[in-house]
């Protein structure tokens, strides 16, 4: 089964598809009737929490590269798109961690750290890969040198900053990010 199959498949079953986009909201919304305000970072709410993003991040930001992609790469005309399986994935992680962080600091989820860092180096990374597409490196560039430089010298410190977080050991604890200019 290709990619392409799978996103055809989930377009045509679209009960199966709402329902389980629209749990994770609706969980997060519920989950505070069961602790008191102020005790979502307590054990087992921190890790129902954590669940909770993991399992709204992951499609939406499967959705987000698959529109940046067939917007950019492949040219797909995005009116004629599965809107529950292109938009519907952001908009409700959008919404979800918003429910979220109004119960929870995600500082006190555990991982979600590497999850965010993991978020922006997938960003990092396409943006990268959008730019090797539209430019051609070798052989032509619209900016000078020391655009292609500070460019180059963006992404690079983006792209550190997100891999402090994603590449941390299992037994080690959260430390600072790095600061993006030195220290």
């Amino acid at each position: 089964m290709s990619l392409r199959d799978l996103i055809q498949w989930l377009g045509q079953n679209p009960t199966w598809v709402g329902a389980s986009l629209a749990i994770l909201p609706l969980l997060t919304l519920f989950l505070p009737i069961f602790h008191r305000k102020g005790f979502g970072s307590l054990s087992p709410w921190k890790y129902i929490y954590s669940l909770l993003t993991y399992l709204v991040c992951i499609p939406g930001m499967f959705s987000a590269v698959l529109i940046g992609y067939s917007l950019f790469f492949v040219r797909e005309n995005l009116l004629d798109a599965n809107a529950l399986v292109y938009f519907a994935p952001p908009v409700i992680m959008g919404i979800t961690l918003a429910l979220i962080g109004k119960q929870v600091s995600f500082n006190d989820l555990p991982g979600f750290d590497r999850l965010s860092g993991l978020m922006i180096l997938i960003g990092g990374t396409f943006l990268i890969l959008l730019f090797i597409n539209k430019v051609f490196i070798g052989i032509f560039f619209g900016g000078s040198v020391v655009q292609l430089l500070a460019v180059g010298t963006a992404v690079f410190l983006l792209l550190k900053w997100a891999t402090h977080a994603v590449f941390r050991g299992p037994g080690e604890p959260r430390k600072p990010r790095p600061s993006l200019f030195g220290n």
